[in-house]
């Protein structure tokens, strides 16, 4: 019978840890739906998903060069756990589901989630543009960014995981795939930690 027990608290223990590694749970990583069906559709698609081994990889192409930017580029990417996009181009306007992007935008609407850019363009007869730009924070690091970016025939989510000087992501930009953002440029400040 006690044997029982000790199962049952250790079941009840690992639990957790079971549950945060079957979602994926680490800070800042969002459950990405299956888009796979809508890169069929897609005139072009990206799908980038680099974990922390193969951005170690990555930094690698990187340690040949000995400039700021190489530099200033390795030591962004020691920070990350991961950097996941999805980009999907359509000849039609709005070829992509509008509920895949309600799951990821409910994703972050958790309260550790924080706007910090949001863009919404209304085109008359030319459709609508939407840019979101989220953090999360933990104390007064950076744990994750994420942009989901629509535009009638076009859709860009980006996650990127770890650890983001906010004032080095623009050395980030066009690299694995990551869109240039606007407003994100040298000096960017971080904001404080809420």
């Amino acid at each position: 019978m006690r044997s029982i027990y000790v199962l049952v608290i250790c079941a009840l223990i690992g639990l957790p840890v079971a549950a945060a590694a079957a979602t994926g749970s680490e800070p800042g990583r969002l459950a990405l739906p299956d888009f796979s069906a809508l890169a069929k559709k897609a005139t072009r698609s990206v799908d980038v998903s680099l974990d922390p081994s193969e951005l170690g990889m990555a930094a690698g192409f990187f340690s040949g060069g000995h400039d700021a930017n190489s530099a200033a580029l390795r030591q962004l990417i020691a920070g990350l756990r991961g950097v996941y996009v999805r980009s999907y181009h359509f000849a039609h306007a709005e070829e992509y589901s509008k509920a895949a992007v309600k799951t990821v935008m409910a994703q972050l609407a958790a309260p550790d989630w924080t706007p910090i850019v949001s863009v919404h363009q209304r085109k008359r007869g030319r459709g609508d543009t939407d840019v979101d730009i989220y953090i999360l924070r933990r104390g007064a690091q950076t744990k994750g960014m994420a942009i989901v970016a629509e535009k009638p025939r076009e859709l860009t989510i980006v996650d990127i995981v770890g650890s983001i000087d906010l004032a080095k992501l623009e050395q980030l930009q066009g690299q694995f795939g990551v869109p240039k953002v606007v407003g994100v440029a040298k000096g960017a400040k971080e904001p404080a930690a809420q």
